[in-house]
This record gives C-alpha cells, structure tokens and sequence, in this order.
C-alpha cells in the first residue's frame, strides 16, 4: 500500500505539470492577436506572437523581436517554451516508467523515492514553459500555483520571471535558449539564492539533461537524465559544486557513470540503488487504475 502511494504521487507531479503545459501551450496559441495583451505593466518588452502576426493583421507592433527567428536550424522548435515542453514529456514519461517499475518490484520499492527529486524540480522550472510566450502564458501556468507579482521579460535569448509564492518568498528563473543545438539553461532562484541549475540539450536519440539542486540544508544532488522514446536511464550523485555543463555528445548511457542509476530498454530495468546494490528485472507494466 504504501509503495502504490508513493508510485501514485510521482505519477500525480507529472500528470499536473503536464496539465500546466498543456493549458500554457494553449494560451499561447490563443494569445496571437491583440498585441497589447501581451505588454507587461512593469514596462519591459515581451514577444506578442508567433510570425503569423504579421500576416494575419499586416502591421507592426514596437515590440522585442522574435527571439528565436534567426536560427536557420530546421526542425527547431520556434520558441524556448515549446523546447522545454518537448523535454519534459519526453522525461516525464521516462520517469514515469522507472517510478512504476521500482515501485512494482518487490526488493525495488523505497528505490522509486529516488526519483521524487527531479519530480519536484519540475514544479520551480514551470515558468520555463512559457519562455517566449508572453506574459499571458506566464501568468496561466503560475496561476495554477497560486504566485502573485508576476513578472515577465526576455530579451534575445535570454528570459526572465519574477514571482511571490502564497508564502511570501519570492522566486525568479532565468533561462538562456540556444535554437541551433536546441538547448536550453535555466536557474532558479529562491530570495535571490541559488536553488537550481537545469539544462537539457537535443541529441540524435532524444534528450540528455542534468539538474544540480541545493537542499535547505546546504547538501546538492545532481539527476543527470537520457531519453530515447520510451527507453532512457537516470542518474544520482551527491555533488558539492556545479558539475560541468553538457556538451551533447553525451550517450543514451552517460547516467550510468553515477553511483546511484536506473536504466529501462524495453520491459528490461537495471541499475544501481543508493545503497550500491546492483538492479535487474523484468517490467510487468501495471494496469490503469491499480
């Protein structure tokens, strides 16, 4: 009973982040006419719409140019937000996978917990699924958490919101997205500290990402990720600086290389637990509504 609720809560993160995202993404595509809508309060400049603004109303606003529009990499998702989303589906799924099997397995299931990090993670970097969208899409996706005194700015490639969470403290992400590699870096700030450190870049398989959060307590752990459809691994170790950033010629199995790692191909689960024990079994998919 109690490995179900823990697997049902990682799987709950998941499902509500990509509710947001899909609402986010939505909102997005709705916000393409009036530009002034768009315009944040505070003055700072934001991009209003996709390039069908200018063929479906033939004018031009005195607004930040379309960040992303100069890359000439085909393929390219057109904004930083619609890049970060991509990613997250793709590693929710992965997760999500993992979460059911560790949980399933009888000598596996405190294993699952491992994962609950970067899950919560997910919930601090929601901002980024806006990043390039408009102050609209910011302000529906934090809607869902309650913030207040939302800000939003970007220019170039760079993004910005600044939020106060019903505690009262006061959050910011910062993210910097390359079109051409598809990669994009965020940092989370919590009462102007540090917090966390994500990027995930595009490869030939899928994804490779890596998060360093800092702990209350001072303590940072770094989840290092690789996805390929519905195979990938991810990997955990106790970190006391910012590992180096990723380069994209990163593996499907570059995870394997931390001390704690949990890899799924196919129905076949192997790994390494935090207590060094190694990991191998068969997945058994569970049945919707178990």
């Amino acid at each position: 009973m109690l490995k179900a609720k823990r697997k049902k809560h990682i799987q709950f993160l998941f499902q509500l982040t990509a509710l947001i995202l899909i609402a986010v993404i939505l909102v997005g595509c709705g916000s393409n006419t009036p530009a002034n809508e768009d315009t944040p309060s505070g003055g700072g400049k934001v991009e209003e719409t996709p390039q069908q603004k200018d063929e479906s109303e033939g004018k031009t606003e005195d607004t930040a140019p379309q960040s992303d529009s100069g890359s000439s990499s085909p393929g390219s998702p057109a904004t930083a937000a619609e890049s970060y989303t991509a990613y997250t589906e793709a590693k929710g799924e992965l997760i999500s996978r993992l979460s059911d099997a560790l949980s399933s397995n009888p000598d596996t299931g405190l294993a699952s917990m491992s994962l609950l990090g970067i899950a919560l993670a997910d919930l601090a970097l929601l901002p980024a699924s806006s990043f390039g969208l408009g102050e609209s899409s910011v302000n529906m996706a934090l809607g869902f958490v309650g913030a207040k005194d939302i800000e939003y700015s970007e220019s170039g490639n760079q993004y910005s919101v600044k939020y106060r969470s019903e505690d009262g403290k006061n959050y910011e992400l910062k993210g910097e997205y390359d079109k051409a590699a598809d990669a994009l870096k965020c940092i989370s700030f919590t009462d102007g500290k540090e917090t966390i450190i994500s990027e995930h870049r595009k490869t030939s398989f899928g994804y490779v990402s890596q998060t360093y959060i800092i702990n209350d307590d001072g303590s940072a752990y770094v989840y290092q990720l690789a996805v390929s459809g519905l195979n990938g691994a991810i990997g955990i170790f106790e970190a006391s600086q910012v590992p180096p950033g990723l380069t994209g010629s990163e593996t499907i199995d570059f995870p394997k290389q931390c001390k704690e790692w949990y890899a799924i191909d196919g129905n076949k689960v192997t790994g390494v637990d935090s207590d060094g024990q190694e990991i191998s079994f068969e997945y058994t998919p569970s049945d919707e509504g178990e």
